[in-house]
């Protein structure tokens, strides 16, 4: 009946369009700059001296994707690695660094979840709600503060002055659906973005998992077609701006978002019909003004999230050792302040930031009296703990003619992991306006998750280690960046050297998998990155990047269950061009090489195979409306980020977006 629904609201939606069509063009329109940011927004990190990497309206438009995870895998030097599809749950992965030493941030407001980098993408937006994403590969700790370990990501919404309403359906394999409704508001000076979203799947492994026992292998099948994939999310996001002469800018956020889905065979293979349920909640107000030579910008949020993990969905053919399923909820709350002074002497930034991390969970922290669960109908807490973050950092850069420079140092104090220091220095050369050479040194810290450091289940084999200390690296980068009219050309190369690394593993000769500061973990590594735009022909665009990674690690009697296995090579080719009227064509083809090894459900240790994925996306654009045509894993490959968690073989997605 949904399939009904769906494809006759996908007809008259194309009925409408042909016969209220506007003016036909014989052209593709390609945006030049399509990667560079509006000068007057504020960017994730001076990119005079490092690369900072934008995927903007355009290249979004353009992917073959349905969720941020997915499009960020095509950039050289992340590596997604997913459990689900459709932003199910995925990690992410910055030059070879685990999903816990990467800092996320919405619309510049830090949403890294303490508990565990798992949830660092439960991001309350669609895909189409997204303007930009920015990335920095590499340590920004100095200016971000701790946990940009590795690097860091700034997702910006829509933020139009024009009033506009959008309503987009998608629908494709296995059931799959998704509704938005999205637009900007304006009430005299106060401009608004809301967006509220749907999707669900019936998940896209035909038949329940082999190695269910017969009474878990019944209720999946009965429960969903999707061998126990499935997933229902919601999502409901708010931002609004206000501009004053006198006072500066205010933005307020508010976000809210349900994820259901089975999770099989996320944390192991022993026990594949898993199920979880997240919920978000958060609200950020953000302040800046610019007043003479000084500019002043605070903010204060609050986050929670929700967590109920089920080893055994709804108790289905749990073992007699299994009483209750896990329950979470970090509440993280902060405030941070900076001002900048410019002079001629440069600009100097002085900031401070303190956030609080709480959790209650029945699983990490410290025994408490119990607390019935906000949110469930039968869980309870029994553990809690806490801790204070407070950071203090100083910044200086100066342009001296061709020369640029910055340097700067940060402390963090923590209530459980006392005072911490961190500092760098970036510097380039600027041959012409269009090319640079840089070079940077910078030191990062990260601290443990409360997964990290709390979760033992000997069951599971799972043991932690609550006397972990922080990580620390040192990095040194070089590179270029050469923009011309028509091509243009980024290139790193990076040594970065990891003490304390933190990882879960286990020995050769042991079944149970423990959290543990390894000694040491260097990584070198480099990555290009070349795009050119034809300005007549067929084809309008062609990219290509290259990403190259070797770990050298102290750790050779140990399996890793995340450090250890990463991508070795990762090659990429975009291609983009026309095929008739306003009807265009995206084409990726990514070469993924993993290194590692890996435990399939009979304990047998197992190497990752390399794969490649082909997707391509035809697009029909118009003034007011988008038509596209997903088609992904072309070669139908047979592939797994995580060891024995299978993904979708060829998949299609279909979609209609209407502007009014």
């Amino acid at each position: 009946m949904r399939k009904i629904v769906f494809f006759c609201a996908l007809f008259s939606i194309l009925t409408f369009e042909n016969l209220s069509a506007q003016e036909e063009s014989d052209s593709l329109t390609v945006n030049l700059s399509e990667l560079q940011v509006n000068a007057s927004a504020k960017k994730l990190y001076s990119e005079m001296g490092r690369i900072l990497t934008v995927i903007d309206k355009t290249e979004i438009k353009r992917s073959a994707v349905q969720s941020i995870d997915q499009l960020l895998d095509y950039v050289a030097g992340i590596d997604i690695r997913q459990r689900g599809t459709n932003s199910t749950q995925a990690d992410i992965s910055i030059r070879g660094g685990s999903f816990d030493q990467v800092l996320v941030l919405l619309n510049g407001v830090n949403i890294t979840d303490p508990q565990t980098g798992h949830f660092n993408l439960d991001i309350p937006l669609n895909l189409s709600d997204v303007s930009r994403i920015e990335i920095l590969e590499g340590s920004s700790a100095r200016v971000l503060g701790p946990n940009a370990f590795s690097g860091a990501i700034n997702i910006v919404t829509e933020n139009s002055d024009k009033q506009s309403l959008k309503a987009e359906l998608t629908g494709g394999s296995f059931v799959t659906l998704g509704q938005t409704v999205s637009g900007n508001f304006n009430l005299n000076d106060i401009q608004t973005f809301a967006s509220i979203s749907h999707s669900s799947s019936n998940g896209y492994i035909s038949s329940p998992t082999p190695n269910f026992t017969y009474l878990q292998s019944m209720y999946a099948y009965n429960l969903n077609a999707g061998g126990n994939t499935d997933f229902n999310f919601l999502n409901g996001f708010v931002h609004s701006s206000l501009k004053t002469d006198a006072f500066g800018k205010f933005e307020l956020q508010l976000a809210g978002q349900m994820k259901d889905f089975g999770a099989n065979s996320f944390y192991t293979l022993a026990y594949p019909n898993q199920f979880e349920s997240t919920k978000t909640l958060m609200a950020a107000l953000s302040w800046s003004l610019t007043s003479g030579n000084w500019q002043y910008n605070a903010q204060a949020y609050w986050r929670q999230h929700h967590d109920r993990f089920e080893l055994f969905r709804n108790y289905v053919g749990a073992a007699s050792w299994y009483k209750f399923h896990n329950y979470h909820m970090t509440d993280i709350s902060g405030g941070k302040a900076s001002a900048t002074y410019s002079s001629i002497l440069g600009k100097t930034t002085l900031g401070v930031e303190v956030r609080n991390e709480h959790i209650f969970s029945n699983v990490l922290g410290n025994s408490i009296d119990s607390l019935r669960a906000p949110l469930e109908l039968n869980g309870f807490f029994t553990k809690e703990n806490n801790r204070l973050i407070e950071t203090g950092l100083i910044d200086h850069s100066v342009k001296l003619g061709k020369w640029y420079f910055s340097a700067g140092a940060a402390a963090t104090n923590s209530t459980t992991f006392g005072m911490n220091g961190f500092g760098g220095v970036d510097m380039a050369y600027s041959f012409t306006d269009n090319i640079r050479i840089f070079a940077d040194a910078n030191s990062a810290v990260r601290l443990p998750t409360f997964n990290d450091l709390y979760y033992n289940n000997p069951k599971q084999k799972i043991i932690a280690n609550p006397n972990l200390r922080p990580e620390k690296s040192q990095t040194i980068e070089l590179g270029t960046k050469i923009y011309q009219e028509n091509w243009k050309l980024d290139a790193t190369v990076y040594y970065r050297m990891g003490q304390n690394v933190i990882d879960w593993v286990k020995l050769h000769s042991d079944s149970i998998w423990q959290s543990k500061n390894l000694t040491s973990v260097n990584a070198f590594g480099g990555d290009v990155s070349f795009v050119y735009y034809f300005q007549n022909g067929f084809i309008k665009k062609l990219g290509l990047t290259y990403s190259y990674l070797q770990m050298d690690k102290s750790a050779d009697n140990y399996d890793s269950k995340y450090v250890l296995d990463y991508l070795r090579n990762k090659f990429s080719v975009t291609v983009d061009h026309a095929v008739w009227k306003k009807l265009s064509a995206s084409w990726k083809l990514v070469y993924f090489d993993r290194t590692g090894t890996y435990s399939d459900a009979k304990n047998v240790s197992q190497s990752f195979k390399p794969y490649a994925l082909l997707d391509t996306r035809f697009l029909w654009a118009d003034k007011t409306f988008d038509v596209f045509l997903d088609v992904n894993n072309i070669f139908n490959s047979n592939y797994a980020d995580y060891g024995g968690l299978t993904q979708p073989g060829i998949n299609f997605n279909i979609g209609v977006r209407k502007r009014i």
